[in-house]
């Protein structure tokens, strides 16, 4: 096991004194799958079982049943590379977050810890400090309690209300979604931190606070949520790491404006147990990039970067390559230092990306609503946040956001630092930043105003985060007061270096408007043939009227060049698109059909399976012919992958793909799985 050596010998001090009061447990391998659904699959029975019957010490006891009624079980999967958990609870009184009053904390609900920081998982810290190799899985009860299945940023759910109070919670949380506090992947031979709390409270009853029925931490030290020290311990039986031996990367260039260059990666040994990397862009660079999970760069600002692929698995294997970048335009987006700013990115539920607390998007704005119930104090209401920006102590920004509400409603915002005691570590003068309220302080970071019915914009345009540490999580947060008024709207948020406005390019004239057609109006392409694609672009002045083709498959699947030629591959639908190369985001579109050659016959198509469905860690794909091609496209028409099958079934390694839909094709088939 390849850990830092004075980590390791830390963690065997202070594992001495720490463990010894805590719970432990043994995670089963198997070769079974559990279906997350609402029913408890017969693959459990072979899966340990561990009682919650303590509480934490500061809180009345809950009523859960007696020993062994109310319990957790948990299993993990080789092939699905990522642990099942069962939580059974065997509650007297159901009361869920829908139907709560008062303190939005206080309903029942499952929480689940992790800490991955093998070797040192006694470091007084919890999921609350972030990028700390401590996490919390603790989705509220959604109706309908059927056994539908969700997904939030680190684990699938589904939540079961069985008779008339007991509930189960299941969950499946792939490994991939748990790195330490350096970035490395979880270590499976090592122990991790882990623990179940369960906030128990009866409505009829409305204690304060709510009990909590703990697996091991009765926070004697501090809760879960701010300090892992107590909570148990589990082991995987039968992990092994491969670990990775060599690695190598290739950069190139990037010449056009929000070109894309995939960073190609060559590992040993080929079983290596995970091949995922961490992404880093050095400090240094003259340019500007983003780079995904996958290392896929995407350009900014011209200028040669730096980036670095870091193995994840705790072989602490690291490379450099060099990016070129050229032709960029610039606009706001591209130095506002908020990710989806303007509430376009969502989930296949509404849910807004990146802002905390599963908030829905309506009408294109982030919808903060209303919670019933009287209000003590301005954190007591509905919150949403953002972390990490890599802001600096001494440069001033602008910061500005749009919001409007249904009735006249008191906003709090302010940026705090939750590694320092919450501090407020921005310098402000403009005039919101009154410390009116408890805890705002007279000209820092936090800003209390009335929003009206009409959208009204909100700019601080000398910001300086005068207290920033090199330890401070940076997180700028918007809490909606007492909030008894009717929903909040949050739209347009901007955080900029102003020094960054000097890049901006002059004279930008966005598209507007893009018009995709064919060759004759034609709506359908033989499969096998050609046909040829146009795109106008208004208006003629912009600075760029070029257009980046793709297709988006159907029921079928097409390819297109560079210039627009379509070519019809699998018989179906497919949605051919033309998207601006600017900054505008505009694109058009177009359906085309995919149909069957003359004399072609329909039982002559190849068909072919794909499983797991979804997958985490590999893909099966079982053909009906031998010698085949098959490919690997993600959602935006970029190839993963690529194989030459001689027999009729083949494994992908897909550990390293990043969350979302890909489709498999070969010549005469396509299939679409989910990651």
């Amino acid at each position: 096991m390849k850990i830092k050596i004075f980590t390791l010998l830390l963690g065997l001090m202070v594992a001495t004194v720490s463990y010894a009061q805590q719970m432990e447990g043994v995670i089963k391998k198997t070769e079974v799958s559990p279906v997350i659904g609402g029913e408890i699959d017969a693959v459990w029975d072979d899966a340990n079982s561990y009682s919650i019957t303590r509480y934490e010490t500061n809180k009345d006891a809950p009523t859960l049943g007696a020993e062994g009624e109310t319990y957790w079980k948990a299993l993990w999967s080789q092939s699905d590379q990522g642990m099942y958990l069962l939580v059974v609870v065997n509650d007297d009184n159901f009361f869920p977050y829908y139907e709560s009053v008062g303190d939005p904390w206080a309903f029942d609900r499952v929480e689940v810890y992790l800490d991955v920081n093998a070797g040192d998982l006694a470091d007084g810290l919890g999921p609350s400090s972030s990028n700390s190799g401590h996490y919390q899985a603790a989705p509220e009860f959604e109706e309908p309690n059927d056994g539908t299945l969700r997904s939030n940023w680190i684990c699938d759910y589904a939540s079961t209300v069985t008779g008339d109070a007991a509930y189960s919670f299941e969950y499946f949380i792939p490994f991939a979604t748990l790195v330490d506090r350096d970035g490395m992947a979880i270590d499976l031979e090592a122990t991790i931190g882990f623990d179940i709390s369960l906030l128990d409270r009866d409505e009829a009853s409305n204690i304060d606070p709510c009990p909590r029925a703990v697996w091991s931490n009765e926070a004697t030290v501090g809760e879960s949520w701010t300090n892992m020290d107590d909570c148990g311990l589990i082991t995987f039986e039968g992990a092994q790491t491969i670990f990775v031996e060599t690695l190598a990367l290739t950069g190139g260039d990037i010449t056009e404006n929000n070109g894309e260059l995939q960073i190609d990666v060559a590992i040993t040994p080929a079983d290596a147990t995970n091949k995922s990397l961490n992404w880093t862009v050095l400090d240094g660079g003259t340019g500007r990039v983003s780079v995904d999970a996958n290392g896929l760069v995407t350009g900014i600002l011209d200028g040669t970067v730096e980036i670095q692929g870091e193995t994840k698995d705790g072989s602490w294997l690291s490379e450099t390559v060099t990016v070129n970048i050229s032709n960029q335009i610039v606009t706001i987006d591209d130095i506002n230092l908020v990710r989806n700013p303007y509430m376009d990115e969502v989930d296949e539920n509404g849910i807004a990306h990146v802002w905390h607390n599963n908030l829905d998007v309506i009408d294109g704005a982030l919808y903060i609503p209303a919670t019933d119930g009287e209000r003590n104090n301005w954190w007591e209401g509905t919150q949403t946040r953002q972390v990490g920006y890599g802001c600096n102590a001494t440069d001033s920004y602008t910061f500005s956001f749009v919001m409007w509400s249904d009735a006249p409603d008191t906003m709090y915002v302010d940026f705090e630092d939750s590694a320092n005691g919450w501090r407020r570590y921005g310098a402000s003068t403009h005039p919101f930043s009154n410390g009116l309220s408890e805890g705002f302080e007279i000209g820092r970071s936090a800003w209390e105003f009335l929003t009206t019915v009409e959208p009204m914009k909100f700019i601080d345009d000398n910001l300086i985060f005068d207290e920033l540490k090199e330890n401070t999580d940076e997180a700028m947060i918007f809490m909606a007061g007492f909030h008894q008024a009717g929903a909040v709207y949050l739209d347009s948020v901007l955080l900029i270096n102003n020094n960054d406005m000097a890049l901006l390019t002059p004279g930008y004239v966005p598209v507007e408007s893009i018009t995709v057609t064919s060759a004759e109006g034609a709506t359908a392409v033989a499969r096998g043939s050609a046909l040829q694609m146009s795109a106008e672009v208004l208006p003629a002045g912009a600075t760029l009227t070029d257009a980046r083709w793709s297709v988006e498959p159907g029921t079928g699947d097409a390819t297109i060049d560079a210039a627009g030629l379509l070519t019809g591959d699998t018989v179906g639908m497919v949605t051919v698109i033309a998207t601006a190369k600017d900054d505008s985001k505009v694109f058009g579109s177009m359906d085309i059909e995919v149909t069957f050659g003359i004399g072609v016959q329909r039982h002559s198509v190849n068909q072919m399976k794909v499983y797991p469905n979804p997958a985490v860690n590999e893909l099966n794909v079982v053909l009906t012919s031998e010698n085949t091609t098959v490919s690997i496209y993600n959602s935006v028409g970029a190839k993963m992958d690529e194989v030459n099958v001689t027999g009729t079934m083949h494994s992908f390694d897909i550990s390293s793909y990043a969350s979302g839909i890909y489709f498999v094709k070969t010549d005469n088939a396509i299939a679409k799985f989910v990651k």
